[in-house]
C-alpha cells in the first residue's frame, strides 16, 4: 500500500479522481461498497476533501442509479405489471417527498435507495437530487472522519463517530416517523 500512497502523493488530481469514480460505481454496481476505501482516502486527501469526494460520488451514483431504474420502468412495464409498484407510490403521501428523501439517504444505503426511487413515476428528479446531496452530506463528512480516526489506528474515537451516527439514525427515524 506504500506504493500506492506514493503514487496518489505524485499524482493527487488522479487519484481523487479514481477515487471518485469508484464511490460512484459503489452505488451502481450494487455489491461493491466504497466504505472500505474511506480510511484510506482520508489519510491521502484528508477528511474535508475525502468527505467532499465521497458525497459527489455517491450523488453522482444515486443520480446514475436513479435514471438506470426510471429508464428500466419503461423496459419492465413492457414484460410484466408494475401495479405493486404504483400500489406503493399511491401509499406515500405526496408531502413526503423532500423531506422523506432527506431521511431516507441520512438512515439507508444509497444505492438500494435510489433504484426503488428510479421506479417512482411522480417523484421528480430535481426533487429527489436536491434531497439526495442533502442527505447524503452529513453522512459523508461523519464517515470520512470516523474513516481518518479508523485509519490512524485511533479505535475509541472511530467507535464514538460511529456510535454517535447509529443513535443519530435511530432518532431521526423515530421522529421522522413521529412526524407522519
Amino acid at each position: 500500500m506504500s506504493w500506492l500512497k506514493s503514487w496518489i502523493g505524485q499524482h493527487p488530481v488522479l487519484g481523487a479522481g479514481i477515487y471518485f469514480v469508484l464511490v460512484a460505481a459503489s452505488v451502481v454496481l450494487l455489491p461493491f461498497s466504497s466504505l472500505p476505501l474511506l480510511p484510506f482516502a482520508t489519510q491521502n486527501f484528508g477528511v474535508v476533501l475525502t468527505a467532499l469526494l465521497s458525497a459527489a460520488g455517491w450523488w453522482t451514483g444515486c443520480l446514475i442509479a436513479f435514471q438506470i431504474a426510471r429508464l428500466g420502468r419503461r423496459y419492465l412495464e413492457r414484460i410484466t405489471s408494475m401495479r405493486a409498484v404504483d400500489r406503493i407510490e399511491d401509499k406515500i403521501p405526496d408531502d413526503v417527498g423532500f423531506g422523506g428523501i432527506v431521511v431516507l439517504r441520512m438512515i439507508l444505503p444509497v444505492d438500494v435507495v435510489s433504484f426503488a426511487l428510479g421506479l417512482l413515476k411522480r417523484l421528480p428528479f430535481r426533487t429527489y437530487a436536491v434531497a439526495s446531496l442533502i442527505g447524503i452530506l452529513p453522512f459523508a463528512f461523519a464517515m470520512s472522519y470516523a474513516g481518518g480516526q479508523l485509519g490512524a489506528g485511533k479505535f475509541l474515537p472511530f467507535a464514538l463517530v460511529v456510535a454517535g451516527m447509529v443513535a443519530a439514525v435511530l432518532v431521526i427515524r423515530r421522529l421522522w416517523k413521529a412526524y407522519r
